[in-house]
């Protein structure tokens, strides 16, 4: 017996050690090394696309599977990313890929990586060893990065000085071609960390045409682009040949150091310098000017711009002028690049349209429950099972079959109910999408958009996603991932020929699940706008151009909106409303939303379309021009559902356009018809526009610097100015001084109302901007400020 007892413990000592042996080996049968670098030269942007390169080293068996990447440009938008891979035993493979942006977050603890043989979908898990974390040096989103395409970086040193004309000395500058063993990108998405990409004596038509078609999505989504003056440019152009904005000729022009001078502010240049006489093309805007010569022009291209010069950007004596960053700081506007990053740091449009949009966009037809409705089915069903049953069984003598009856009828009528009310969720998912977009000259759009899910089943969910266009989906603390845990296991993104597959996982029945991304369209259409304002009447016309109805088409200038009506599919609206206005002008920030929700379903779509308003509008943020909207029930965005849906899309339109303005007589200008910007000039300060609309603001102690613009084109129309006031709002902690152009310096304003009456035109620059130096504090109380009110009286042409 004891004996027995042995061998039976030997047995199953040996049968553990069986079940343990193999797991250790499996668990050692895919060793895999990964190694992931981030960005440019080790620098990055957090919340912008960002590069990955990653190394993975194979030191077990083969190995085929899927790879997770699990990182995210959002805590609100977050998907991982998977991609396929083959390696074989003791391999080593690079592959690089592009992290649609990445947040600045410690709520995770899941590793950066996750490996799965076969798929992610059905496939085991396999440890690996090496990054868990991305490190890397992470700027603030507010930075502004200059991409250099040059043979020799020392031709454009000029450029790394140009922190000092920027808010916040915010500056980086990445000679792609001398960075070791950096290949430029096939894809736009290789660019998106860049704010600017210089072009010096390089020929575009020498790239690669996926090269260049990479880069002319970038300037179409955004960029934008310099060109220096070279020989024969417009043979070496390649894909931006009918997109440059000058054509250069043989003659040579002086400028004088003076006319340098006086361009670039107040810099230094100690000789004159020859450029190219040129003359500008359709559509090309003047940026630098010396009296009728050219120095350098911009043409919009998409959403984005080229900047090209009569000059080249390299050359000497003029690229070791000392004043020659403060001419480029001008020529591509770093002060506006610069603050336009601040000011939408740490606010990205999907996070916005998460917190803004997503909500109303949830709220389905469907979920509406009729009282009146469940009202009637009660008082009907207390008359069928009291009075009128008990009548029809007593007529037929068979009362004893109540008591299965009335069950029988309740359990029918319950099912009955169910279906009519959930008929709509039943047979196939519901989808409400909303996208707001700008449209672009050239007929293109560019936006965003957010898609809501109501499911008709458990499970996965997978939409198929085009080119020009990325989706995300958004967090829910109900369905969808928390604070911590693996990316992947809630949705992924994986990448195909077609663009791109987004899988929402593990969704609940009859649940809601939102996503959202950028969306572009090319050639889809736009509005010939023709509308002049005079003795404060708007007449003209509105063609559409698009290829279905616009409704509620809506004119925005500043804070006064006109509805003109709807326009048929390439029809024409004319135009023959009262404005109460000057001027037309660039819309104001709008920073009221209606957060009451919709009682009834017919209040859900106008409530979508003021959210979308409200979101579209800083689109437009540097157009400074007024705007049309409008909004169709159709769907745009390249996402589809891979099951049938039933689709509920409306898509919202804004169109900035050069407004007419005949003057007649003295006005008078108040501030809401100026343009404000701040730039800080001291170091840690900080400001944050609360309230366009109101003049609110909230600054921190420190030295500013306020730009005060005029509508575009509105000087064209004024013969004289005869007075200027400057109001100061906050005494207490606010000291004015004012920019004199023709002594090149600061004026300080006593008076808390300044009043100027003589050769006011000295006091507004080039671009018909004030510049009102602000020193603000010291503030005790940390309450709002208003920034100074200016007041301009003259008479028009």
């Amino acid at each position: 017996m004891k004996k027995t007892n042995i061998t039976a413990l030997i047995l199953l000592f040996m049968l553990v050690i069986s079940f343990i042996l193999p797991m250790e080996q499996a668990k050692a049968a895919a060793t895999l090394e990964v190694q992931a670098k981030v960005g440019v030269s080790g620098k990055a942007k957090y919340e912008s696309l960002v590069p990955l390169h990653v190394t993975v080293k194979n030191n077990g068996a083969d190995f085929s599977g899927d790879m997770a990447i699990n990182a995210s440009g959002s805590y609100q938008a977050a998907s991982a990313l998977v991609l396929p891979i083959d390696i074989a035993a003791g391999e080593e493979k690079t592959f690089d890929f592009y992290l649609d942006g990445l947040a600045d977050y410690s709520y995770s603890d899941a590793d950066l990586f996750a490996f799965y043989e076969g798929s992610i979908e059905k496939g085991k898990k396999v440890d690996y060893k090496g990054t868990k974390r991305l490190q890397g040096n992470f700027l603030d989103p507010a930075s502004v990065f200059i991409y250099t395409l040059t043979d020799k970086s020392d031709r454009l040193s000029a450029f790394l000085r140009l922190s000092q004309f920027a808010a916040q000395n915010n500056v980086e500058v990445f000679n792609l071609k001398q960075i070791k063993e950096y290949t430029l990108p096939e894809e736009a998405q290789g660019f998106a960390m860049a704010n600017i990409i210089v072009i010096d004596e390089i020929a575009i038509a020498d790239l690669s045409q996926k090269q260049q078609q990479a880069l002319s999505k970038w300037v179409q989504d955004g960029g934008t682009l310099l060109v220096g003056a070279a020989d024969q440019i417009n043979a070496t152009a390649g894909i931006f040949k009918e997109d440059l904005p000058l054509t250069l000729s043989q003659q040579m022009i002086s400028i004088s150091a003076d006319s340098l001078s006086k361009l670039s502010g107040g810099g230094i240049f100690s000789q004159p310098i020859s450029v190219y006489a040129a003359t500008e093309n359709q559509g090309s805007i003047p940026v630098l000017t010396d009296n009728n010569t050219i120095l350098a022009s911009k043409k919009k291209v998409g959403s984005g711009e080229i900047i090209q010069t009569t000059f080249s950007l390299g050359d000497q004596p003029l690229a070791s002028m000392e004043g020659y960053a403060a001419l480029m700081a001008k020529t591509v506007n770093i002060q506006g690049i610069s603050q336009q990053g601040m000011m939408m740091r740490g606010q990205s449009t999907i996070n916005q349209v998460s917190y803004d949009l997503r909500d109303v966009n949830e709220l389905f037809p469907s979920f509406e429950v009729s009282v009146s409705y469940i009202l009637i089915v009660i008082i009907l069903y207390i008359l069928i099972i009291g009075p009128v049953l008990y009548f029809v069984l007593k007529k037929i003598d068979k009362r004893e079959h109540a008591w299965w009856i009335i069950p029988a009828i309740s359990v029918v009528l319950s099912i009955a109910l169910f279906i009519i009310g959930a008929k709509d969720r039943i047979v196939q998912p519901q989808v409400q999408q909303s996208a707001f977009y700008k449209v672009n000259e050239d007929s293109s759009l560019n936006g965003y958009y957010v898609e809501s899910i109501l499911t008709n089943r458990s499970g996965d969910f997978v939409v198929n996603v085009d080119k020009d266009t990325s989706a995300f989906g958004l967090r829910n603390y109900n369905n969808f991932s928390g604070t911590t845990g693996n990316l992947h296991e809630t949705s992924y993104i994986k990448e195909n020929a077609n663009g791109s597959t987004l899988t929402l996982r593990n969704l609940s029945y009859w649940s809601v699940q939102s996503f959202a991304g950028k969306s572009a369209a090319q050639n889809i259409g736009k509005m010939d706008i023709d509308i002049t304002l005079k003795n404060e009447k708007l007449t003209g016309t509105i063609k559409n151009n698009f290829p279905f109805a616009l409704k509620d088409v809506t004119l925005i200038s500043g804070i006064k909106e006109v509805k003109l009506g709807d326009i048929e599919a390439n029809g024409t609206l004319k135009v023959d409303n009262e404005l109460t206005t000057t001027v037309l002008q660039k819309p104001s920030t709008f920073t009221s939303y209606n957060y009451n929700y919709p009682t009834k379903k017919e209040e859900v779509n106008p409530l979508r379309i003021e959210r979308m308003k409200s979101l579209a509008i800083p689109l437009v943020e540097n157009e400074k021009k007024p705007v049309i909207t409008a909004w169709a029930d159709q769907a745009i965005v390249g996402v589809e559902l891979e099951t049938s849906a039933n689709m509920s899309p409306i898509s919202y339109f804004i169109q900035p356009f050069d407004g007419k303005v005949e003057l007649s007589g003295p006005f008078t200008m108040k501030r809401n018809n100026f343009t404000y910007s701040v730039n800080p000039q001291s170091t840690n300060s900080y400001y944050e526009k609360m309230d366009e609309q109101l003049n609110k603001w909230q600054l921190s102690d420190g030295l500013y610097e306020v730009s005060i613009a005029m509508p575009d084109n509105f000087m064209s129309s004024v013969q004289t100015l005869n007075e200027l006031t400057v109001s100061n709002k906050d005494v207490n902690r606010m000291q004015l001084s004012i920019w004199n152009n023709e002594t090149k310096n600061y004026e300080p304003l006593v008076d808390t109302k300044q009043v100027f009456t003589d050769h006011i035109t000295k006091y507004f620059n080039e671009d018909s901007e004030l510049l009102i130096e602000v020193k603000f504090g010291p503030d005790q109380t940390g309450e709002q400020t208003k920034l100074p009110e200016v007041e301009l009286k003259g008479v028009a042409k």
